[in-house]
């Protein structure tokens, strides 16, 4: 059984944050060749505090922790209509390890508790995490140029 804890991002995570997902995407060989990292991480910092001071609404922010060790970013919007992952990544160390499944797997018990699907985007690009998704249930439902709109649902009684 994996055990993971999420908490809160505080303004002391937001580095930390950026990090994440700066190594997840390189790791993935993801980050395009023009990648401008100190642009990029000034935005995303910028746009993770707004969002640790709760200033997107339904919106939360959070740190997936292992062992009381800090190990990924976790970023979801709930209303009472709908659930939607607007971002998962670990760190390249601890994937492939159960953890993002587990998370996921949670995620869709709480969405379905209310009655509600879970959806996602997932870039093209990015074949593995698709190929994770599809694994746990979830079907394309739409697309943009860039990424594919994934949504899980609940079996109907």
């Amino acid at each position: 059984m994996v055990s993971y804890r999420i908490r809160p991002a505080t303004a002391e995570d937001v580095s930390f944050l950026a990090d994440v997902v700066l190594e997840a995407t390189r790791a993935q060989d993801r980050l395009p060749a023009d990648f401008d990292e100190r642009q990029w991480r000034r935005a995303f910092c910028e746009w993770t505090m707004e969002q640790v001071r709760g200033e997107i609404p339904d919106t939360t922010t959070s740190v997936v922790e292992v062992d009381s060790e800090s190990v990924g970013r976790l970023r979801i919007t709930c209303t009472a209509d709908y659930m939607e992952l607007c971002g998962i990544q670990l760190l390249p160390d601890i994937q492939r390890q159960g953890i993002g499944t587990a998370i996921i797997e949670d995620l869709k018990a709480k969405a379905a508790a209310v009655g509600n699907s879970l959806e996602l985007a997932v870039e093209k690009d990015n074949p593995d995490a698709r190929k994770l998704y599809e694994r746990l249930g979830f079907v394309q439902v739409g697309e943009t140029q860039q990424e594919c709109k994934l949504r899980w649902s609940p079996p109907q009684p």
